[in-house]
């Protein structure tokens, strides 16, 4: 009796493509809240993305916030940005008020205003969405960082003051402006001597 050889390619890769799908859908799945994991992916607050450029949102919701444009001494501008659907949490938590600083029309910082008493409520929604925070620098004071890799997060509620804020920094272009600075301090001492 002669026996046939049997095709298995087709079989093979078969096999093949549902072994890469279910590895590719395991490595792929999305990071979930409470890590510093989702800080770092999320890279901003509410679609506001750090290192965005400022044009990307509409420009109608941006209103200088000094009135006039002006540059402050890191050569940044700072917005306030009047998109109220991104101040409100959800239906137990909403935000005062949304500023954007920018530098090179990139954004640097998104500054969070609510009012301080409501300070606790954002500490939970911060630790549920970012995990525990890294750093405290004061124990006797309402101040709580995370620190991560691409994104630091600081937020501060006191006491004696009305407003507690939280702020969202792009660590890289905070690296940069912090080079403009020493660069422009070496021309001054040189100039000086």
């Amino acid at each position: 009796m002669k026996v046939k050889p049997i095709n298995c390619t087709g079989q093979l890769i078969v096999i093949l493509s549902l072994l890469i799908s279910i590895s590719s859908k395991c490595f792929s799945q999305s990071i979930k809240p409470g890590s510093l994991d989702y800080l770092k992916s999320s890279n901003g607050f509410n679609g506001i993305i750090l290192g965005s450029n400022i044009g990307l949102l509409s420009m109608n919701d941006l209103s200088y916030l000094d009135d006039n444009g002006y540059y402050d001494a890191d050569s940044c501008i700072l917005y306030e940005y009047k998109n109220y659907n991104i101040l409100r949490i959800d239906n137990d938590l909403s935000f005062r008020a949304l500023a954007i600083k920018v530098y090179k029309n990139k954004i640097v910082d998104i500054y969070i205003f609510f009012n301080r008493p409501e300070g606790f409520k954002v500490l939970s929604k911060f630790l549920a969405k970012y995990g525990q925070f890294t750093d405290r620098p004061n124990d006797y004071l309402d101040i709580y960082n995370w620190n991560c890799s691409k994104v630091k997060l600081s937020l501060k509620y006191q006491l004696d003051l009305d407003l507690g804020i939280a702020v969202f920094t792009c660590k890289s272009i905070e690296q940069e402006i912090e080079m403009k600075r020493k660069k422009q301090l070496q021309q001054v001492l040189l100039t000086n001597n």
